[in-house]
């Protein structure tokens, strides 16, 4: 695995907007950010939070759909309006792997295609369409593809494969644009501080470490390396995904550190929703005492005053940074400083240094890539990530 120091840093390279011509943050359709990122699988729900026979609305990238899950358990995204009258689908009824509309009961298959028009003339129904969108489920997690064209490879990354528990995390809304919290996840200097009140992430405070980044064929590869040579990788997966090792919950370190899956999905320009996996490595007995602490902790969270809650008031200068305590204290360390950037951050103004390096890398693929979409020109072809590149802790 080779390594190197990217570019330079300080003012002039702080991968702002103006500087490359583009939009960096934008993900409405039909932009170059819009059309970068629809080409790759995109979480969008928590697999728990829609039962069979469900329908719920969902907007992701500027635009609104929606999800339903049939009765024999697949889950399908469809437009959010019927195209008759423009009713809400998420209104209707589920009928197998169909939906049909609550204004004039017209139904349409998982395909998106109409079947049935209950008082239109027989043929009508084979002229009216909806989109569709392609859905696949993994790690608890519902992703789909809303690109032109066949979607890439699923699942779009593998994860670890030892004995262990995978558990899924509460999703959470952040009111800020989704790349404010990507380039955060490729900052490994900010937990030393962020997350200092509270410890959760002390031993990553011992030492600062040196950043460096290359671009590979799936991403970006990261590496922070200690005073004693030792390197922590991270990984990032195009276009939103960070796989790293964090240190474990409160009260849950049972069986050492975890890997995350950390997915930022724009909601719009301005909010975005974390979807987070965690595997931690557990044999089937510490695997069951891990259950029950985590259903301990669930019931700590739930009887907690959302994290998102906590973090806006922060924001809003209700209370003191330092002394907040909550079983989500990371979360909301991460959501204050995030969103308290802004809606979407002005990086004009930004005064980058070595520590952001990985940043600076990202912001130019993401600029080259979008400039050659405005410009027709050629784009990467990002391709799927291997197995044998794996996060690790470096110490």
């Amino acid at each position: 695995m080779t390594t190197s120091t990217i570019l330079d840093h300080g003012a002039d390279s702080d991968g702002s907007a103006s500087r490359f011509g583009v939009d960096l943050a934008t993900t409405k359709p039909g932009t170059p950010g819009g059309v970068f990122m629809r080409q790759f699988w995109i979480a969008v729900f928590r697999g728990k939070d829609i039962a069979p026979g469900e329908a719920k609305p969902l907007r992701i990238m500027n635009e609104d759909y929606t999800i339903y899950r049939g009765d024999g358990g697949d889950v399908h995204i469809v437009d959010a309006r019927c195209p008759h009258r423009f009713a809400l689908m998420h209104l209707g009824w589920i009928e197998g792997d169909d939906i049909r509309c609550v204004y004039h009961g017209w139904k349409f298959d998982c395909r998106g295609q109409c079947v049935e028009q209950p008082a239109e003339e027989p043929g009508f129904a084979r002229k009216v369409q909806i989109g569709s969108y392609p859905a696949r489920e993994y790690i608890g997690i519902v992703y789909a593809y809303f690109g032109e064209g066949e979607p890439p490879a699923f699942p779009p990354f593998p994860i670890r494969e030892t004995e262990g528990v995978l558990d899924i995390w509460n999703a959470e809304l952040v009111p800020c644009n989704y790349l404010q919290s990507y380039e955060n996840s490729m900052d490994e200097v900010h937990v030393a501080f962020t997350h200092a009140p509270g410890g959760s992430h002390a031993p990553l405070a011992i030492d600062l470490p040196i950043v460096s980044a290359e671009e590979t064929d799936w991403g970006l590869l990261r590496l922070g390396t200690r005073k004693n040579g030792k390197a922590r990788v991270s990984l990032h997966y195009a276009p939103n995904v960070t796989r790293v090792i964090v240190p474990p919950r409160t009260g849950m370190n049972i069986t050492g550190w975890r890997e995350i899956y950390f997915h930022f999905t724009p909601v719009d320009d301005e909010n975005q929703v974390w979807f987070i996996a965690g595997h931690t490595e557990a044999n089937a007995e510490e695997a069951a005492e891990y259950r029950a602490r985590q259903a301990e902790y669930d019931k700590l969270v739930a009887a907690a005053r959302p994290a998102g809650d906590v973090a806006r008031e922060l924001i809003n200068g209700v209370g003191r940074y330092a002394e907040t305590r909550h079983p989500d204290l990371a979360v909301i360390q991460d959501i204050a400083t995030q969103a308290g950037q802004g809606r979407i951050v002005k990086r004009e103004g930004e005064r980058l240094g070595r520590s952001d390096i990985a940043i600076i890398q990202w912001r130019r693929i993401l600029a080259r890539e979008l400039r050659a979409i405005a410009d027709g020109k050629p784009r990467k072809k990002w391709t799927a990530p291997p197995r044998d590149v794996v996060p690790t802790l470096g110490f």
